[in-house]
């Protein structure tokens, strides 16, 4: 099969992006991934693979230019990396940095590839290290996450999937909970949904979910330990891991790097204006969020939380 080169670009990689799998090929001259190489679930991917199988259909096999805007190509990404040296074909695990040194030599079948499905075991149990925290009003965050309103975070990870928890608010504003219970896997769960159930003295409350998905995961240490959500909110507090349905769309509604730390200097002065009016405590704003959130008890405890969690 004559393959012909995709014309050159002069678009410049962003040095925070990745190139598309069919860009790393050559198939296309230029387009960025945002979905971690996770091409199984890229819609992107899907169209474009949708696109090559119909031509050849309708040319019955032959080969055949197909048009995609001003570019022209013959083959999938799959079967131009296969044509590349030993040395091009990276494992989408180099790619994105989880190991040194890998070539793949499934052909980018990633889906029946046995050290893929270890790797996804392996990285998906492990509890990953949140990196450099920044601080805001009073609370950690960390920058590279994505935040709900509602005080849950998201985090891309490995595969496209993404990892979710409760920020450092949402932690001091609860206190030392009792117990809590997660979505079972498998389950569905929505952008803004009540998707996890948190209790504390006999009183329940719930916070939403920050992206849509299917859930994969659940942190079953937390189960037990509930206080791991006070100790290590970003770390070893996470609650579940989802795969995705509408990840581009859900992001785009949520807060990110200098958009986080303005939501949490505006949240901690709603915090001090709530207190003074509903239980007259000083609006001082050298106030903790502790000591705050201890002087609410019972039903007054549950509808603050309500209140900053959006549920």
């Amino acid at each position: 099969m004559e393959i012909s080169s995709a014309p050159q670009s002069l678009k410049i990689v962003p040095p925070d992006k990745t190139k598309c799998i069919w860009m790393e090929a050559g198939v296309v001259s230029y387009k960025l991934c945002y979905n971690n190489y996770d091409c199984p679930t890229c819609d992107y991917d899907h169209a474009m693979q949708h696109k090559v199988e119909q031509q050849r259909e309708t040319a019955s096999l032959q080969p055949v230019s197909i048009e995609t805007g001003k570019e022209k190509f013959s083959a999938t990404w799959v079967e131009k990396m296969m044509l590349l040296s030993a040395d091009r074909r990276k494992c989408r695990y180099m790619l994105t940095g989880e190991v040194n040194r890998k070539i793949c030599p499934n052909a980018y079948q990633c889906g029946n590839c046995s050290f893929d499905q270890m790797m996804q075991e392996r990285l998906q149990a492990e509890t990953l290290p949140a990196g450099e925290l920044a601080e805001s009003a009073g609370f950690k965050v960390v920058p590279d996450f994505y935040y709900h309103e509602g005080h849950a975070w998201a985090r891309p990870e490995y595969g496209g999937r993404i990892r979710i928890g409760l920020d450092d608010f949402a932690q001091k504003l609860l206190g030392r909970l009792s117990g809590l219970r997660l979505p079972q896997i498998g389950e569905v769960i929505n952008q803004g949904q009540n998707a996890f159930f948190l209790t504390r003295n006999g009183e329940m409350v719930s916070a939403l979910s920050p992206v849509g998905g299917v859930v994969t995961h659940i942190n079953q240490a937390l189960l037990d330990q509930p206080e791991l959500i006070n100790q290590s909110p970003y770390e070893e507090g996470w609650l579940i891991i989802v795969e995705p349905t509408k990840l581009k769309k859900d992001l785009k509604s949520l807060y990110f790097g200098e958009g986080t730390l303005k939501l949490m200097a505006e949240e901690k002065d709603r915090l001090l204006e709530k207190a003074y009016s509903e239980m007259h405590i000083s609006a001082d704003g050298g106030q903790s969020v502790e000591d705050i959130a201890a002087q609410f008890k019972g039903e007054r405890w549950s509808k603050i939380v309500r209140f900053f969690l959006r549920s």
